[in-house]
C-alpha cells in the first residue's frame, strides 16, 4: 500500500498543479484568439441608395492600414445611405463561424454634419432556413448602433449586445426559434451611415475590425478539468482494484503454497513421530514411547488405588532361530509373533517391544491373577500355533508377571524382569510371578 499511496499522492499533486496552471492560463488570456478582418482576407465594396433610385455619390479608398468610404448624401431616395460591405468569403452561403467569439473591436472614424451621430454595424448571417443566395436582404441582420466619433480608437462590444432588426423579422416572417442573434455563418459585415442623416458629405474610415474569442470557454474548461479528475479517479480505482486482485491472487497462491508446505511438513512430522514411537520391524510401540506414559499411569494408579500389572515376555532360544535360519527369517517370525499377541490382548493393554526378542505387556486396572491368565493364554497359543513357514521349528516363550505395589515403575519393571529370568532358569516356556520386592532382593 505504501507504493500505491505514493502514486496517489503524485497523481493528486499533478492534477492540482495542472488544474491551477490550466485555469491560470485561461484567466491570464492564454485561451484568447483573434480574428482580424483586413484587406488580405476579405473583399470590400460600396453599397448605397442607388438601388432605390437615389443620387448619393460614393468613393472607396483601400490601403494597407484602413478603408475610407466618402459619400455625398443626396436626399432623393426614401432612405438615403451609404455603407462599406465587407465580404468574408467568396460565397454568401459559406461564411465564417464566429459563434466561438464573444466580442468585436471596432476602430472607426465617422465624419458627419452632426456631433455624436451614430453608425450602424451589421453582421449578416446565412441560414438556409430563412436565407436565399439570390436575395442578399434575406441574410439575418445582427445589428448595433453606436457613435464612433473621431480618433476614439478601438471600442469593444460584446456580441450579445447585437440585436436582430425587427423589420427584417417581420418582413421575412422569421419563426421564433430563428429570430435571435446568430453568428455561426457570417459572410458579410456592413458598416453604414446612421438612421437619421442629412444631405451632406459623410466619411466612414475603418481602421480596425477584430473579433475576440477563446479557444475554449470557461465552462468548457471547467467541465474538461472535472472530466479529467473523474476519469483519473476511475482509472486509479480500476488500477487499484486490479493490483488488489493481483495481490489477493498472489497472497492466496502464497497461502496455498504455505498450506501445502505445512501439510507436507505435518505429514512428514507425523511420519517421523510414528517412526520415533513405533518399532520399525513389528510396528508396535517401542521402549521410548511407553516410558513417559508409564510414569504417569503409575502415579495415577497409586493415587486411585487401582491394580496395575505387567507381563515381561522373552522368546525362548531365539538366537538359535537366527543362527539356524538367518536374520531375515527371524524378522518374519518376530512380525508374526507380535501380530499374534496383539490379537490375544485387550484394547486397554499396552504392548511394546522392549528390545531384541523381549516384549512387555502393560495391563492397566488388572491384578496379578488376571495378568497371569493373559500370560498363560499367550504362552499356550505361541506354543501350539502353526506358523505356516517352510522351515520346521517350535516357538515358546518365558514370562515374568508382576503387580504394582508401593514402588516406582522402574522397580516394577525390574521385578518383572527378575521373574522372567527365573522362568528361563526354571526351564523356559513357563510363567513366573513376582509377588513383592523382597522376593528378588
Amino acid at each position: 500500500m505504501t507504493g500505491l499511496n505514493k502514486g496517489l499522492r503524485f497523481i493528486v499533486l499533478f492534477l492540482v498543479c495542472f488544474t491551477i496552471a490550466a485555469y491560470g492560463w485561461f484567466i491570464l488570456g492564454g485561451a484568447q484568439k483573434e480574428y482580424i478582418v483586413a484587406p488580405t482576407n476579405s473583399t470590400y465594396k460600396i453599397i448605397d441608395d442607388s438601388g432605390q433610385n437615389g443620387a448619393t455619390t460614393t468613393t472607396l479608398n483601400i490601403n494597407k492600414n484602413s478603408v475610407l468610404l466618402e459619400c455625398n448624401i443626396i436626399n432623393k431616395a426614401k432612405w438615403p445611405f451609404c455603407e462599406i460591405a465587407v465580404s468574408l468569403t467568396d460565397s454568401i452561403d459559406n461564411g465564417i463561424d464566429l459563434s466561438s467569439y464573444h466580442s468585436v473591436g471596432l476602430d472607426i472614424d465617422y465624419t458627419s454634419p452632426l456631433e455624436g451621430e451614430r453608425v450602424r454595424v451589421y453582421l449578416r448571417n446565412f441560414d438556409p432556413v430563412y436565407a436565399n443566395i439570390a436575395d442578399p436582404i434575406s441574410l439575418k441582420f445582427n445589428a448595433i448602433e453606436y457613435s464612433p466619433g473621431m480618433d476614439q480608437g478601438l471600442q469593444i462590444f460584446p456580441l450579445r449586445s447585437f440585436q436582430v432588426l425587427s423589420w427584417w423579422i417581420a418582413e421575412n416572417n422569421i419563426p421564433v426559434d430563428k429570430s435571435s442573434r446568430q453568428f455561426d455563418n457570417i459572410s458579410i459585415i456592413e458598416i453604414a451611415t446612421g438612421s437619421y442623416i442629412e444631405e451632406a458629405p459623410y466619411g466612414i474610415k475603418l481602421n480596425r475590425l477584430v473579433f475576440y474569442g477563446n479557444w475554449i470557454t470557461e465552462s468548457a474548461l471547467v467541465k474538461l478539468l472535472l472530466l479529467l479528475w473523474v476519469t483519473t479517479a476511475v482509472v486509479v480505482i480500476f488500477i487499484e482494484r486490479f493490483l488488489l486482485n493481483q495481490k489477493i491472487k498472489t497472497s492466496e497462491a502464497h497461502s496455498q503454497h504455505l498450506r501445502d508446505a505445512n501439510r507436507l511438513l505435518y505429514n512428514k512430522s507425523m511420519k517421523f513421530e510414528y517412526l520415533a514411537c513405533t518399532d520399525s520391524l513389528t510396528r508396535i510401540r517401542n521402549r521410548h514411547t511407553v516410558t513417559e506414559w508409564l510414569e504417569e499411569i503409575t502415579i495415577q494408579t497409586k493415587l486411585n488405588n487401582i491394580p496395575f500389572s505387567m507381563i515381561f515376555i522373552d522368546i525362548d532360544h531365539f538366537k538359535v532361530v537366527n543362527d539356524t535360519h538367518g536374520h531375515s527369517f527371524g524378522d518374519e517370525v518376530l512380525v508374526k509373533f507380535t501380530a499374534t499377541i496383539e490379537m490375544l490382548i485387550r484394547r486397554s493393554d499396552v504392548f511394546a517391544r522392549w528390545g531384541g526378542e523381549e516384549f512387555i505387556i502393560f495391563c492397566p486396572e488388572t491384578n496379578m491373577g488376571a495378568a497371569v491368565d493373559i500370560a498363560e493364554r499367550i504362552r499356550d497359543t505361541i506354543m501350539t500355533k502353526e506358523w505356516g513357514f517352510d522351515k520346521q521349528f517350535n516357538l515358546t516363550c518365558s514370562f515374568g508377571v508382576a503387580e504394582l505395589a508401593d514402588e516406582s515403575c522402574d522397580d516394577l519393571i525390574k521385578r518383572a524382569d527378575l521373574a522372567l529370568l527365573k522362568a528361563k532358569k526354571m526351564g523356559r516356556n513357563r510363567i513366573e510371578i513376582s509377588w513383592d520386592r523382597q522376593q528378588y532382593k
